[in-house]
């Protein structure tokens, strides 16, 4: 080997063997594998975040499963800007090879604002960005996961492929076409047309969603590490979609129809070895099987996690058993600062609720109930953000409370999909209303409202947005994203429209506005 060769190899073995060697040596189920076709699953944040997601450790087993292919991972860098520094290639987890040698290299993403993170993930891999820019020689670019689903149009500018719905359809689909295909438009020729998948090249509009039948569930990890950001715990999906009709949230929609599994199908893939695990689902406490399968795992002495609980369907026997779990803190989410605000989003929680909850978490000694929390909803006015400030002090009489408190940020596929964001300033003032009266009895946790925005246009955006992205994808800030939005020429279409608490999620009153932002959902 040439030193011209040597040099560049050595420097991608000193990051891996410094940065991730000691990561990949904490893991447990790691899957190591040689074969023709390599396929590198990238997640556009760092190692941490990327294996808490339960699809990403999904898909990673299902390639790894297919005939002839292998898939290696690899994550951003946690300081993207020193190790652009050092002139290295950004190296796969598994055996260090760089990560941008691969015939595939696919992306799974969560949330819109790490789309910045999915065009800086291309290129510290080698590649340029842009689609267009890139030719045979470039691997095919894949990206999927929530964001996908969501709304794939941001990323049109960078994807080769966008996979829209249930990655367990796609993997079998896109590893048999990696196999057959002798060139780039000879695989797009054998996937073009199934349900989930869209082709920036061919497609102007987004497929059919792909949806997993009931026998490739339930989802389940493949890796436990303690340096995830749920340490140590081996995650298991207990239901896919929602049964619930709340008009906000893309579970019932994106994930749909809901599937729920079997107790046993949970148990069975749970390995002896675990410590802790976590139920995956959007309505856990609606779940069938929840306390069965919690109440089995923890007479094992396995710790529970969960994600929140809704708070009309609680009770003493299902805390108790996440006590039992090892759970301290109880989580619920109320989603509106109004009764009038739930009832028009279909939550079908009630303050009552909220208020039993609170009981059972003291009456059985937990440390404290959080509470999940959107303000900026379209009819909420200052009437609303007084009710949740009586109500939390309410909840505080009964137990410790900590409000985690969100911007509503509306969404494509879902009957809010038109209405208009309510704008920084409004949610800044609300959220300072809401600090000042409950300084000294809660404890307040608030995402910011100018990135709720940025959210915001990228959930509802097109290629344009992505493409503004692209812009500043090296030195994201507020104001570098205005500027680039008013280059690229991005207006709001649905500044104009106003929800009324009179009307059903999706209609407004009346306005001169254009056709596309009086809108139904997309």
């Amino acid at each position: 080997m040439t030193e011209a060769l040597e040099q560049p190899l050595r420097r991608i073995l000193s990051y891996w063997r410094n940065e991730i060697k000691p990561l990949l040596d904490a893991e447990t189920g790691t899957l190591f594998k040689q074969a023709p076709i390599r396929v590198t699953l990238a997640f556009p944040n760092r190692y941490s975040v990327g294996m808490a997601s339960l699809g990403y450790q999904v898909i990673y087993r299902m390639f790894n499963q297919e005939e002839g292919v292998a898939c290696e991972r690899a994550f951003l860098p946690d300081d993207v800007d020193a190790f652009e520094r050092t002139g290295q290639a950004l190296p796969t987890v598994e055996s260090g090879r760089a990560a941008g040698d691969c015939e595939l290299f696919s992306i799974s993403v969560s949330f819109e604002l790490d789309l910045t993170n999915i065009i800086r993930l291309i290129d510290v891999a080698g590649m340029n960005p842009l689609r267009e820019e890139r030719d045979e020689t470039d691997p095919v670019v894949m990206i999927g996961g929530p964001l996908t689903s969501s709304n794939p149009y941001p990323l049109t500018p960078f994807a080769d492929i966008i996979i829209i719905g249930d990655g367990e359809q796609i993997v079998p689909v896109v590893s048999e076409a990696l196999r057959e295909s002798s060139s780039r438009e000879d695989f797009y020729d054998l996937i073009d047309g199934v349900p989930g998948v869209f082709l920036p090249a061919r497609h102007v509009h987004e497929p059919t969603w792909a949806t997993a039948p009931k026998e490739l569930l339930p989802a389940y990890s493949q890796i436990v590490t303690p340096h995830s950001e749920l340490s140590n715990m081996f995650l298991v999906e207990a239901q896919r979609g929602c049964p619930r009709p709340c008009t906000f949230c893309l579970a019932r929609t994106m994930y749909g129809p809901n599937r729920n599994n079997q107790a046993q199908e949970l148990l069975d893939v749970i390995p002896d070895w675990v410590e802790k695990v976590g139920l995956v689902g959007a309505a856990l406490s609606d779940f069938p099987h929840t306390k069965f399968v919690g109440k089995t795992l923890t007479e094992r002495g396995v710790k529970l996690g969960v994600s929140s609980i809704r708070a009309d369907t609680v009770d003493a026997e299902l805390a108790e058993i996440l006590k039992a779990g090892g759970l301290r803190t109880f989580t619920v989410a109320s989603d509106a600062p109004s009764e009038r605000l739930r009832r028009w989003l279909k939550k079908g929680i009630t303050t009552e609720d909220l208020l039993k909850t609170a009981q059972i978490s003291r009456d059985l000694g937990f440390s404290g109930l959080k509470v999940y929390m959107m303000i900026g909803l379209g009819p909420e006015n200052d009437d609303d953000i007084t009710e949740l400030i009586s109500f939390t002090k309410e909840l505080a009489g009964i137990n410790r409370i900590a409000l985690g408190i969100s911007p509503f940020v509306p969404k494509r596929h879902t009957p809010h999909f038109a209405d208009p964001f309510a704008g920084v300033q409004t949610i800044e003032k609300r959220l300072k209303r809401i600090q000042k009266e409950l300084r000294t009895t809660a404890e307040l946790r608030n995402v910011s409202a100018k990135w709720a925005w940025v959210e915001s246009v990228i959930a509802r955006g097109g290629p344009e947005v992505g493409m503004a992205a692209y812009q500043i994808y090296r030195n994201e800030s507020i104001g570098a994203w205005k500027k680039a939005l008013d280059e690229v020429g991005w207006q709001d279409d649905f500044e104009a429209n106003t929800p009324s608490i009179g009307l059903p999620p999706g209609q407004y009153e009346s306005k001169e506005v254009s056709a596309h932002a009086q809108g139904l959902a997309v």
